[in-house]
């Protein structure tokens, strides 16, 4: 007798309808894939307004993603020049870079956006070329890059708005 009533509740339980939702997976993908459109646009407009400062310091005069050797990842290389009057003592950088099919490039931590430093100093009037591991394994190009924040050997500093 008690497994017939155990088995009647079971029924019972399985039989009970759940709740309709308002939305079907395929409503849940399509708003899936508009939320990541949006945050990939902002993000990419986001590093184009943040251009470099027409009183920067410090210019950047090319920017590519490099192959590593013997590896399928790529880096980020820039040349970048003091075009200040004061010696460089340190350079923080940020670029935006894509692949091939315009998505943002995987940067190893986040995608598009990137960044690194260097502490060399960087005579007045030099230009150096520097490279930075982002284990990017599908960077085709770099859109923006420029140093927002820079310290001379003076101990003054200079930051990008």
């Amino acid at each position: 007798m008690n497994k017939i009533i155990i088995i009647l509740i079971a029924f019972a339980f399985l039989s009970c309808k759940k709740e309709e939702k308002d939305y079907s997976p395929e409503i849940q993908m399509k708003a899936r894939a508009m939320t990541d459109s949006m945050i990939k646009s902002a993000n990419k407009e986001s590093a184009l307004e943040n251009k470099e400062p027409l009183n920067a310091p410090v210019t950047i005069i090319k920017s590519r993603f490099i192959k590593q050797e013997y590896s399928n990842y790529k880096d980020v290389e820039l040349t970048y020049k003091n075009v200040s009057k004061k010696d460089v003592k340190a350079i923080k950088f940020e670029w935006y870079g894509e692949d091939s099919f315009g998505e943002p490039a995987d940067m190893g931590i986040t995608n598009g956006n990137g960044g690194g430093f260097t502490d060399d100093i960087l005579k007045a009037g030099k230009k150096r070329t520097s490279t930075w591991s982002v284990l990017s394994s599908n960077g085709d190009k770099i859109l923006t890059a420029r140093a927002y924040e820079i310290v001379f050997t003076d101990g003054t500093k200079w930051k990008a708005n």
